[in-house]
């Protein structure tokens, strides 16, 4: 038994912590990528090329889902456009501009750069490479 109980309990994982701790490989061609969404933290490496990420700050649109609508979404149109359409169109927005600047962050991640995402904090990434 190796000093091991026979009553040794399993840790039953539940459905919503089913991903937690997983693995994803993204590949994808230039301007491809992921339109704003959040989930819990993560740890992100780029294998090659390079991708342009755009963070905001959960404690920014936590308590408010029509700030959070207004950043991410073309709501003049009402339309959801890409990331590279995001980026190109709606975030030279002073508006939008303004918020990324002071409360979140618009980087490059170039291989071998490691990014952690906070826990909820809204993001989005394009290929840039």
């Amino acid at each position: 038994t190796y000093g091991l109980s026979k009553k040794a309990k399993v840790r039953k994982t539940p459905d919503r912590e089913l991903w937690r701790d997983h693995l994803a490989i993204s590949i994808g061609s230039d301007l491809q990528g992921l339109t704003f969404h959040h989930h819990r933290e993560a740890w992100n490496v780029v294998i090659f090329g390079a991708k342009r990420w755009i963070l905001w700050d959960f404690a920014r649109w936590k308590d408010t889902g029509d700030m959070q609508w207004k950043l991410t979404r073309d709501w003049r149109n009402s339309a959801h456009v890409t990331g590279a359409e995001w980026i190109r169109r709606l975030y030279p927005e002073p508006e939008r501009k303004e918020e990324i600047r002071n409360f979140g962050h618009d980087c490059i991640q170039h291989a071998g750069d490691m990014m952690f995402v906070p826990h909820r904090w809204m993001h989005m990434v394009v290929n840039i490479g």
